[in-house]
């Protein structure tokens, strides 16, 4: 997990207890062989504060879930980083996710992940919003790849790693293109493939800014 400042936020907005961040989250799950006893399961998550203009990544290896578990558990895990009360938009791709939280599907099976997840949505002002896989949404992408990473290497992607990692996001609107980022990315999994590690990383938070983070407490 990691953090990035963009940009300064100058916008004088009331008193830390006031104060609600914006968040944006962007999240994806990835299971290589869904369903086989061996899979391996990852998610990964792009967590804006639109207020602080702080990003913040998630990259976690969650084991052998199925897809439909791994799609809940990515935005789980990405919520479980909120430290304060946020005002939040998950993006997904997962229909299931999306539906079922819309209140369109009922929670019949995966009862434990469903729990977990609207658990993790107290406090919070939560709306969901679906969009296409693949579709060029590059914050998305990013989650994607992050998630794909993660279930390839069997293991969290290392602070030091995501902190790299986020300065190619730094400079870029959600427009910009993801082979950069790709490119880094699969240099950062190379090296836990020679190494066959397997780490669980601690959060490193940046705390400078004129708003309280999002992502601490």
């Amino acid at each position: 997990m990691s953090v990035i400042r963009l940009a300064e936020n100058k916008s004088g907005i009331g008193t830390a207890d006031e104060y609600t961040p914006l968040v944006r989250i962007y999240a994806d799950a990835s299971c290589l062989r869904n369903g086989a006893i061996d899979s391996s399961a990852g998610c990964g998550a792009v967590m804006v504060d639109h207020n602080r203009q702080e990003i913040k990544l998630v990259a976690k290896y969650l084991g052998q879930f199925t897809n439909q578990q791994a799609e809940i558990l990515a935005c789980t895990e990405a919520l479980e980083q909120l430290h304060r009360s946020c005002r939040v938009e998950i993006v997904s791709d997962s229909r299931y996710v999306i539906d079922t939280m819309a209140g369109l599907n009922r929670m019949r099976t995966n009862r434990q992940f469903w729990t977990r997840l609207v658990k993790a949505c107290y406090g919070h002002h939560v709306s969901w919003r679906w969009v296409n896989g693949h579709s060029g949404v590059a914050f998305q992408e990013v989650a994607d790849r992050l998630a794909r990473s993660s279930a390839r290497v069997c293991s969290d992607l290392l602070a030091e790693d995501l902190e790299q990692l986020s300065g190619h996001l730094s400079s870029a609107t959600e427009q910009f293109d993801i082979r950069d980022f790709e490119l880094e990315l699969e240099k950062v999994v190379s090296r836990y493939e020679v190494a066959h590690q397997s780490f669980v990383p601690t959060s490193q938070l940046d705390r400078i800014g004129t708003l309280p983070s999002a992502f601490s407490a």
